[in-house]
C-alpha cells in the first residue's frame, strides 16, 4: 500500500505535514514574541525578530522550480524534499538547544529562526505538490479542509502549549517539545511512500514507478517553458490575477478593524486577542466544512458564496455604525470574519490544484498561493491610505466592494479549458 493506493495514508500524510508548518508558526510568532515582550524586550527588537522569523515564507517561488527540477524518483517525486526538510528543521531545532541562554542574544535567536523557517518553506511547497500529485480530483475540495484546518491545529499547538511549557520550563524546554513533535510527524513520510514500488530508504529495494513520467533531474528552462505553457491559458492568468486581488479587501479591514476596537471603541488589547483566539474553533469548522462543500456543490460556488459572504459581512458592519456599541455585534464580527475567510483560502486552495497542470505543478501551484499572499500584503499596506481618505465606516464598505470585484472574475475561470490542455500536452508526450 501507498498513499497514492490508500486514502488514509493520503490524509494522514498531509494533514501531519500541514500541521508541522503550522507548529514553528505558533510557537515563534506568538508564544515566544509573546514570551520575550513579557520578559522585557522592546517592541523594535520583538518586531525585528518577528521579520527575520517570517521572510523565509517569501522563499517559496525558489523552492517551487527547485524541487520541480531535481529529485530521487526512485524515492517518490516530492518524498525526498519532504523528508530532507524535516530533518533539516529537526537539526535547527537542535541547534537552538546547543546555544545554551537563548534570552542573551536574540540576533542570533531570530537568525537560527531564520534558518529553521527556510526548511519550514521548503516542506510546505513539497507538501503542496505531493498534494496536487496524488490527491484525485474528487477529494481536493474534502482534503484541503482536513489541510487547513490541520494547519491552525498545528498553530494553535505552536501557540497554546509552547507558551505554557515556557512559562514553566523555559524557552529550552518548549524548543525540546516541538523537536519531539517534528520527529513523531516525520515518521508519516519516513515510512509511508508515494507509490508502491518505490524504496523507502536510499539502501532499499525498490524503483521509479512507471507512473511519474518525471525524470530525476530537469533543465531548469524546462520548467519555465512549462510556465510560460501553461500560463498561456486564459483560466490560469486571470486566476492568477483573481488570486492576487482577492485577499486585498479583507487585508484591509484586518487592520482596520484593530485600531477601531482599540482606539474608538474602548476594548483592550486583551479583549480582542481574547476574542480572536475563540474565533480559531468557527474558523476551524468553516475550514473543514469547506472542503465537503467545495466537493459537494462545486469550487467556484463555494468560493464565490464565502467571497460573497464576506463582502456582505464587512459591508453591513460598516453601514450599522450605531450597533458598534454593542457587544454582541463586535465579538460577531470579529468571530465571522476569520471564519469566512477560512471557506475562501480552502475553496481557493482546492481550485488551485484543480487547474494546476503541466510537469511543473509545483512551481504554478505555489506562484498561485504566493500571489494570494502578495494580496494580503498589499491589503495591509494600503489599510492607512484609506483611513486617510475614508472614516471607519466608509472604510469597511470600501473594503467589501473590494472583495466583490475578484468574484466577477470567477465565470472566466474555466476547468474545462484546462482539462482540454492537459490531455492534449499527454497526447503529444
Amino acid at each position: 500500500m501507498s498513499m497514492a493506493d490508500s486514502r488514509w495514508q493520503r490524509i494522514a500524510t498531509l494533514c501531519g505535514l500541514y500541521a508541522a508548518q503550522g507548529l514553528p508558526w505558533g510557537f515563534m510568532t506568538i508564544a515566544l514574541i509573546s514570551y520575550l515582550t513579557a520578559k522585557g524586550v522592546n517592541e523594535t527588537q520583538a518586531g525585528e525578530l518577528a521579520a527575520i522569523v517570517l521572510v523565509p515564507w517569501t522563499f517559496k517561488l525558489i523552492w517551487a522550480p527547485l524541487i520541480d527540477t531535481v529529485t530521487i524518483r526512485s524515492m517518490g517525486r516530492r518524498r525526498p524534499w519532504i523528508i530532507g526538510a524535516e530533518l533539516m528543521m529537526a537539526v535547527t531545532l537542535l541547534g537552538l538547544l546547543l546555544m545554551g541562554n537563548l534570552e542573551g542574544d536574540l540576533q542570533f535567536l531570530g537568525w537560527m529562526f531564520f534558518l529553521h523557517n527556510c526548511f519550514a518553506s521548503l516542506q510546505d511547497v513539497s507538501t503542496d505538490a505531493l498534494a496536487v500529485d496524488i490527491l484525485p480530483r474528487n477529494e481536493y475540495g474534502q482534503v484541503n479542509g482536513f489541510m487547513w484546518g490541520s494547519k491552525l491545529v498545528g498553530k494553535g499547538i505552536g501557540a497554546g502549549l509552547m507558551a505554557v511549557v515556557m512559562s514553566h520550563w523555559g524557552i529550552p524546554a518548549a524548543v525540546l517539545v516541538q523537536f519531539a513533535f517534528m520527529l513523531l510527524i516525520m515518521l508519516l513520510p519516513l515510512l509511508l511512500l508515494e507509490r508502491s514500488g518505490e524504496k523507502r530508504f536510499p539502501w532499499s529495494r525498490g524503483r521509479a514507478s512507471d507512473e511519474v513520467k518525471a525524470p530525476s533531474v530537469r533543465n531548469p528552462m524546462e520548467v519555465l517553458r512549462d510556465m510560460r505553457y501553461g500560463f498561456a491559458l486564459t483560466s490560469m492568468y486571470i486566476f492568477a490575477i483573481l488570486g492576487t486581488i482577492k485577499t486585498i479587501g479583507y487585508g484591509v479591514t484586518e487592520i482596520i478593524s484593530k485600531t477601531l476596537y482599540t482606539q474608538k471603541l474602548g476594548w483592550s488589547f486583551v479583549d480582542v486577542s481574547l476574542v480572536s483566539s475563540y474565533a480559531v474553533v468557527p474558523e476551524f469548522a468553516g475550514a473543514i466544512g469547506a472542503g465537503f462543500l467545495a466537493d459537494r456543490f462545486g469550487r467556484r460556488r463555494v468560493m464565490g458564496v464565502s467571497m460573497g459572504a464576506s463582502a456582505l459581512l464587512a459591508l453591513l458592519f460598516g453601514a450599522l455604525p450605531e450597533l458598534w456599541s454593542t457587544t454582541w455585534f463586535t465579538t460577531l464580527y470579529l468571530v465571522l470574519a476569520p471564519a469566512l475567510w477560512a471557506v475562501v483560502g480552502v475553496s481557493f486552495l482546492s481550485f488551485s490544484m484543480r487547474i494546476t497542470w503541466t510537469r511543473s505543478a509545483a512551481t504554478i501551484f505555489t506562484t498561485y498561493m504566493t500571489l494570494s499572499n502578495v494580496g494580503h500584503v498589499i491589503g495591509n499596506w494600503m489599510a492607512g491610505p484609506v483611513r486617510e481618505v475614508f472614516s471607519f465606516e466608509h472604510s469597511f464598505m470600501v473594503s467589501g466592494l473590494m472583495i466583490i470585484v475578484p468574484i466577477l472574475l470567477l465565470p472566466l475561470v474555466r476547468p474545462a479549458q484546462v482539462d482540454r490542455a492537459r490531455k492534449l500536452d499527454e497526447a503529444m508526450a
